[in-house]
C-alpha cells in the first residue's frame, strides 16, 4: 500500500493506493490494484479507479522475467462522454542485474466505454545493497486519449525488517512543467498473513 501526501495549485491532497496478487499456482495470479486520491477538484472532493485481472507468466529465466496482465477497469471521473467501466492489458518485464540492481518497465493500454482510453508505461531502476534496504527511482507517465499527458518521477527508500515486511519513504513530483508541488510518499510492503 502507497500513499501520497502534497499540494496541488495551492490545495492539498492525498492519494492512496494498494497492489493485492494472488497466487493461482506457479505462472498465474488475480491482481487487485485500487487507487483512491481526496481534496481533488471534482464535485465529490476525490475519485478514484481500480483495476482487477488475472496475471500469466510467460518466461522466467535466470535475470528475467516477462508477464501479461488482463482486466477490468473501473474510474469514477471517467473523461467527458465516456464511461466508468472497461479493459486494461498490461506488459511486464524485469531484468536482474550484477550487484543487486534490477529495471522493470511495465506498459498499459486501457480502453474505455465510449471509445475512450489511453496508455500507460511505469520505469523502475531498483538496487538491493542488502537483504533489508532497497532503492528504487521510478517514471510514471500517463498518456489519456482525451486529456493531457503527465509525466511523475519517484525517489523512494525501502527499508525490510526481520519478518519480510517493509516501510517505504521518498518523494514524489510531476517533471512534466504541470502544476503538481513535489509530495511525500510512504508506502507499506508485505505478505498477506507474513
Amino acid at each position: 500500500m502507497t500513499t501520497v501526501i502534497g499540494t496541488r495549485e495551492e490545495v492539498s491532497f492525498f492519494e492512496s493506493s494498494a497492489l493485492w496478487e494472488i497466487p493461482l499456482g506457479d505462472n498465474d495470479s488475480v491482481v487487485a490494484a485500487p487507487w483512491i486520491e481526496q481534496n481533488y477538484d471534482t464535485p465529490d472532493g476525490w475519485r478514484g479507479e481500480a483495476t482487477l485481472g488475472v496475471k500469466h507468466t510467460l518466461m522466467r529465466g535466470g535475470t528475467g522475467v516477462m508477464a501479461v496482465q488482463a482486466g477490468a477497469l473501473w474510474m469514477s471521473e471517467p473523461p467527458l462522454g465516456c464511461g466508468d467501466g472497461g479493459a486494461e492489458l498490461r506488459w511486464l518485464g524485469g531484468l536482474s542485474l550484477e550487484r543487486g540492481a534490477f529495471v522493470n518497465l511495465e506498459a498499459a493500454t486501457r480502453a474505455l466505454a465510449g471509445g475512450c482510453g489511453g496508455e500507460r508505461i511505469e520505469l523502475t531502476v531498483g538496487y538491493r545493497p542488502a537483504e533489508n534496504w532497497l532503492g528504487m527511482a521510478q517514471l510514471f507517465m500517463d498518456e489519456p486519449r482525451l486529456g493531457e499527458e503527465i509525466l511523475k518521477a519517484q525517489l523512494t527508500v525501502v527499508r525490510f525488517g526481520e519478518n519480510g515486511r517493509g516501510i517505504q519513504a521518498g518523494v514524489r513530483a510531476r517533471i512534466d512543467g504541470g502544476g503538481e508541488e513535489p509530495a511525500l510518499v510512504i508506502g507499506f510492503w508485505g505478505r498477506p498473513g507474513g
